[in-house]
């Protein structure tokens, strides 16, 4: 998916509470998450992570997004 296809999905997000899908390039499920604010949260996945604040294993997970 390209970058401003990423960032215009985010934009429509609601910030009300909601359930995502994380899929890979198959259309496979690889996570499934709720948040308070749904916007707020996917966002988080997709910020540049340089500080290391994202654990191993979430990085893993955006990666195969």
């Amino acid at each position: 998916m390209a970058i401003s296809s990423l960032e215009t999905k985010i934009k429509s997000l609601t910030e009300e509470p909601g359930v995502y899908l994380m899929k890979d390039a198959c259309g496979e499920i690889l996570y499934v998450g709720k948040a308070r604010n749904l916007r707020s949260r996917v966002l988080n996945y997709f910020q540049d992570d340089s500080t290391g604040r994202l654990a191993p294993r979430i990085q893993l997970l955006v990666h195969k997004i």
